[in-house]
Formats: C-alpha cells, structure tokens, sequence
C-alpha cells in the first residue's frame, strides 16, 4: 500500500503542475503578450539643430557672448593703452599695483559674466527641453506610443534600420516651432 500511495502522490502533483501551469499561461501569460508593443523614434540631434526654440537660445547665446565679449576687448585695449603709457613713464611702484589690481578686477568680471552666461544658457535649455518632453509626451499620447528610441547619441546614429512610418522627428519640430512662434509673437 506504500507504494500505491507514492504513486498517487507523483500523480496528483503531475496533474496539479498542469493545472497550474495551465492556469499561469491562459491567464497571466497571455495578457503580458497580448500588449502591443508601438516604437517611435525621434532623431533628439536634429531636433536640437533645427528647431526654432534651440536655434533661438543659441543665436541668444552667441549674441550676448559677442555683446560681452567687445565689452570685455574695450577694456583690454583701455587696460593694453595704460600699460604702455606705464611702461614709457618708469611707473611707481604704488601705480603698478593699482594697475594689477584693475587686470584682476576685469579677470573676475570675465569670470563671473562666464558663470552668469552659463547660468542663463541652463535655464533656457532646461526650459526649452522641458518644452521638447511635453511635446514628445503629447505625440506619444495621440500615436498610442509606448516606447520612443532616440536615433542618434552623442552625434552617433544608434538605430540601424526603422519605418519612416515611426519616425516622429519632424512633427516634434513643427509642434516646438509652432509653440516657439506663439511666445515670440506676443
């Protein structure tokens, strides 16, 4: 009777396995898989070149940076004049120092005009990237997106093939455009 009793045992536990197993993949398994899976990609290097919103910081940035940097050659060259006029007159030494003193002050100038330039370049882009997110956010809501792949990291394309169909680089740049256009428009 022993051995009729292990042989119901490995019995119930083969049935009871196939039930559960039965269970796991009719139930659980299926609905994992039955998710459809819905790719975009979007080229983040062209959009950051092409539109608006990016090129506008950029030509804000280089803009001020021309700005501060004729500022700051006017008063090397004012800096440059007196260092002549110094050096032709046999300067006291109480001159030069004051001369030091004032390469110093327009060096910390330079310094903090840098870090206040840096400064305001994070906060547009931070704010123009947080306009791309929305963007993206808003096409991946309207397509039925779930997954969106970036073309390009670091200047290197990382994607070797995909359906121009998925593509939705050009819509995020004509959605930020227009956006870009209703704010310098005011």
């Amino acid at each position: 009777m022993n051995r009729y009793h292990k042989v119901f045992f490995v019995v119930f536990l083969v049935v009871a396995s196939s039930i559960a197993a039965t269970f796991y993949f009719v139930f659980y398994h299926n609905k994992i898989e039955s998710k459809t899976i819905r790719v975009a990609v979007l080229d983040s290097n062209l959009v950051k070149s092409q539109s608006l919103p990016f090129i506008k910081v950029r030509e804000l940035l280089e803009s001020e940076h021309g700005r501060i940097h004729k500022e700051i050659l006017a008063q090397e060259t004012i800096l440059r004049e007196e260092h002549q006029r110094l050096k032709k007159t046999k300067a006291k030494p109480e001159q030069k120092l004051e001369f030091d003193k004032k390469i110093a002050i327009l060096e910390q100038q330079v310094q903090k005009t840098k870090e206040k330039l840096g400064k305001q370049f994070s906060v547009l882009t931070e704010q123009v990237e947080s306009a791309l997110n929305q963007v993206i956010s808003e096409i991946v809501k309207k397509h039925g997106f779930n997954l969106v792949l970036n073309m390009t990291i670091q200047e290197t394309r990382s994607i070797l093939y995909y359906d121009n169909a998925f593509d939705i680089t050009a819509e995020v740049i004509n959605r930020l455009d227009r956006i870009c256009l209703l704010y310098t428009s005011d």
